[in-house]
């Protein structure tokens, strides 16, 4: 049986976050196992790439990216919230917020933390058949094992 004492857990920071919180902190303890959190925004320039093909004015791509920033600060925030209430009591190893594609993300900071486990909570079948799962995609490409939280 394997080990597992760092357990990434891909924060949403939507409705599915809090549900699938107690089970990252029961692991925890139950481990005595230190939990990253891992929280991925869309990049934005990648919606002015698709759709702005010539610059304007004004330079959208200047704006998104400060919008972007501004959006990475607010969502650092949120997780800070989050961990205050609904992981307290568990050893916290490492926290970041990312832009990217959200399987791509999840998946470098695996290799590049040493990540043994992978948690997180699956969508609805409404937010799958609009934007895919993220939580299929990193289950099936991931060289560690992920526990599924399934939440109605």
């Amino acid at each position: 049986m394997e080990d597992f004492k760092r357990i990434l857990y891909p924060v949403a920071l939507t409705d599915i976050s809090p549900k699938v919180a107690p089970y990252v902190v029961t692991l925890a303890r139950q481990l005595d196992a230190q939990v990253h959190l891992l929280h991925v925004l869309r990049r934005f320039d990648w919606f002015v790439d698709t759709y702005v093909s010539d610059p304007p004015e004004p330079d959208f791509k200047r704006i998104a990216s400060d919008f972007e920033s501004q959006v990475l600060s607010q969502a650092q925030r949120k997780l800070d919230a989050f961990e205050k209430r609904h992981l307290s009591g568990i050893q916290i190893a490492g926290k970041a917020v990312v832009s990217g594609t959200h399987y791509k993300q999840i998946l470098n900071y695996v290799e590049s933390e040493g990540i043994d486990l992978i948690v997180m909570g699956t969508g609805t079948p409404i937010q799958k058949v609009m934007f895919g799962s993220v939580a299929e995609k990193v289950s099936r490409l991931a060289t560690v094992p992920v526990m599924l939280i399934k939440v109605a």
